[in-house]
């Protein structure tokens, strides 16, 4: 047989067995690079049964590989020797008596105001987050791989990719993700030990609501009574428990600094925590739910990052848990960290920055206002929302907090795109002085809407040391009218600065150009050009260009699918007027809830509200995060030319879109890389400007019409193009 085989393979053609070596060799590659299953584990066998033992699996690696059998015999004599034994008698008795289960555990450091009663010791020194255990040593059981997955190598790689993805870091880690979460804990370090000196001299009230969580509460005010700054008042507003047992357990901690008080009725935690802040003297804010707990170091960093950079507002990173484990001191599972830094238009997606990790100066409130009673669900959301519209928060990349799921209960099922999530947008919809419905393609129903009155009178003050200069707008335009017609509409409304539109209709039916026609009778400003065949985007657009260039005033290409809000163009004027070496503006690219790719360029986001894409992990395409941070100006390498605001000698220099090498959205990256690796010139993305696109429709209508991305005609043009 072996004969027959090898004489037969002998007859193919040496290209076709080049093929067929190919073929085995990247099959050989892929199988050895793929996961092999992983083997059963043998069981183990470790304490005796408790109550939650269904759990044992989920908790027990993490529990028992921080406890070091030989160091605690040693360190503890009389305790029995065998391993399985020795960890027996430290869950049975060792932890109550305050013994530590390793080594690392003995960097406990105890306040020198913190009175910490005898039988709540051991919820310290069984801790590995309050005796500052490295993060890395209890996450360790976690991590699925030991090499990079090379979505980020760097810090700054995770930030540019946490900027769009706050949960970047998972429940199952790679060498990548423990080396981010150990630049975490260095850097917490280092502030810790920077701001160790500096006199506590403000005092930092601490709202925390409660009911009926006798059973947990201990924790999370242990963790409070650590702290390393410790000019501080805890304020417990218990919103009318069942019975006195939390007011018993809140009043074992013998401390002057913790306060509790008790509502008549139940209100909720929104009534809660503007109880909170009613009783509280403090300067400064913070606030901590019942079942989490804090880093000992949380307040020292939190309040001396937030004075050292001006600002009214910061928050930090925090480690994600299911549920509680009482003898790791743990979440039975790891759910991951979440962090990004701070982006409002994401925000307004969706809620990534935690109450827990959140201090602001009292003066918000009065800017503000309290938590919004009348919302049930994400009034933390909503009250993020509010401070954030007149301040820009710090963000600080240190793990400084730890939520614990469901520790007391089961969850209750409720997931976040919900009608509570409506709600809270028709909050932040109301605080904007102009909203507009309208309706997409597949028949949605949808609401547009400006900034935010308050952020936009902040911003008008910028705005107004613009000179007055016109703006060109050029508009291709192929088979749309009611949409163009939308687009026309906003501008006129909501642009103060003087322009001239050019609409370049690119060999639409006479019928749709006969309604074209009639714009100019409808709209000052506007122009409409002809081009009788179907030549494409980027050869319509380069007509435009040729028509207005000579004027030498800024161009604006802008979609025929668009609708402009308030402040639009300005805000796109400010950023070239600002940055004399920015080449682009670009605004918020907002697509309406539910289109299909908003999670390709935004996973994080809720699919149920609008989102922001121009910011793009699918384009990756942040490279200066920091870039201004006054203005909250963002430094990007691309961005679509949905709507862009171009100087004239940018495009002048760069010939306009390279349209030879159509198709359309390639030309976009074409430019982009011209401006900046040719002309040294930055896009510049700001938050401050928002336009909706509203889901490529003339896009789609061109694709239906003529599947070919060229013409006839584009074809004929290309030596003329690339001349």
């Amino acid at each position: 047989m072996r004969t027959v085989l090898k004489s037969a393979f002998s007859l193919i053609p040496q290209p076709v067995k080049v093929f067929l070596g190919t073929l085995i060799s990247r099959a050989t590659v892929r199988a050895a690079s793929e996961p092999r299953p992983a083997m059963p584990k043998p069981p183990q066998t470790s304490k005796p049964s408790r109550e939650g033992d269904s759990q044992q699996s989920l908790r027990e690696q993490p529990a028992k590989q921080l406890f070091d059998a030989a160091w605690y015999v040693a360190r503890y004599p009389g305790s029995p020797s065998a391993p399985d034994e020795a960890y027996r008698d430290f869950l049975d008795t060792g932890m109550k008596k305050g013994h530590f289960p390793n080594p690392s555990f003995e960097n406990f450091r105890r306040p020198s105001r913190a009175r910490i009663p005898q039988e709540h010791l051991y919820r310290v020194t069984a801790s590995p987050i309050l005796c500052r255990v490295p993060p890395i040593q209890y996450l360790a059981p976690y991590q699925i791989k030991t090499r990079l997955h090379k979505l980020y190598n760097t810090f700054d790689e995770y930030l540019q990719r946490a900027m769009l993805a706050p949960d970047a870091i998972g429940p199952e880690l790679w060498e990548s993700d423990l080396r981010i979460v150990a630049y975490m804990d260095n850097s917490k370090k280092k502030l810790a030990s920077d701001f160790a000196t500096i006199p506590q001299e403000t005092l930092i009230s601490i709202i925390m609501p409660t009911r009926n969580r006798a059973a947990i509460i201990a924790d999370a005010i242990v963790s409070v009574l650590m702290q390393s700054y410790e000019n501080w008042e805890l304020l417990v507003i218990d919103d009318a428990s069942d019975d006195q047992s939390t007011e018993t357990v809140v009043k074992q901690f013998d401390d002057a600094r913790i306060k509790y008080f008790r509502l008549s009725a139940q209100a909720g935690r929104s009534e809660a925590r503007n109880a909170g802040l009613q009783r509280s003297s403090g300067r400064v804010i913070c606030y901590l739910d019942d079942d989490d707990q804090w880093d000992p170091d949380c307040l020292l960093i939190l309040l001396n990052q937030m004075r050292s950079q001006g600002t009214r507002m910061a928050y930090a990173a925090h480690v994600m848990w299911e549920k509680f484990d009482p003898d790791a001191r743990l979440g039975q599972a790891f759910r991951g960290v979440r962090f990004a830094p701070f982006n409002r238009s994401l925000l307004e997606n969706t809620n990534y920055i935690s109450l827990i990790t959140l201090i602001h100066d009292r003066s918000l409130i009065e800017d503000v206002g309290c938590f919004d009673t009348s919302l049930k669900r994400h009034e933390d959301w909503d009250f993020v929302l509010r401070m954030t519209e007149v301040g820009r928060p710090i963000a600080i990349p240190c793990l400084l907090s730890h939520s614990f799921h469901a520790k007391a209960h089961e969850a209750d099922g409720a997931t976040g795109e919900d009608a509570g999530l409506k709600e809270a947008q028709a909050k932040l919809i109301g605080r904007s002085d102009w909203s507009l419905p309208f309706t997409t393609l597949d028949r949605a129903e949808h609401l547009a809407f400006s900034l935010p009155r308050k952020a936009w009178a902040l911003r008008q003050k910028k705005l107004s040391t613009l000179p007055v200069e016109p703006v060109q707008i050029v508009i291709p335009n192929y088979e749309s009218v009611p949409e163009l017609k939308m687009c026309l509409q906003s501008i006129a409304e909501h642009t103060m600065t003087p322009y001239q539109i050019l609409i370049i209709d690119n060999g639409s039916s006479q019928e749709t150009y006969a309604q074209l026609e009639t714009l100019p009778t409808l709209f000052e400003n506007v122009r409409v050009f002809k081009e009788h065949d179907k030549s494409g985007f980027s050869f319509a657009v380069n007509r435009g260009l040729a028509e207005v260039m000579d004027r030498n005033e800024k161009i604006l290409i802008l979609n025929n699918d668009t609708l402009a809000t308030p402040g639009w163009l300005d805000e796109l004027r400010y950023v070239l007027f600002k940055h004399q070496d920015a080449g682009m503006a670009v605004p918020r690219q907002v697509l309406p809830a539910n289109s299909r790719i908003t999670k390709v360029h935004m996973p994080a986001a809720t699919s149920d509200l609008e989102c922001d894409i121009n910011l793009s992990l699918h384009h990756s395409n942040i490279i200066d995060l920091d870039f201004d941070i006054d203005d909250g100006l963002i430094e990007v390498t691309y961005a679509p030319l949905f709507c862009s605001l171009v100087r004239p000698e940018s495009i002048r220099a760069s010939g306009g879109l390279d349209s030879g090498n159509a198709p359309h959205y390639r030309s976009d990256w074409i430019l982009c890389d011209f401006i900046r690796r040719h002309l040294n010139q930055r896009i510049i993305y700001t938050p401050h400007s928002k336009v909706y696109h509203l889901q490529g429709i003339a896009t789609e209508t061109r694709k239906a019409s003529d599947s070919s991305f060229l013409s006839q005609r584009s074809l004929k043009m290309l030596p003329q193009a690339s001349d």
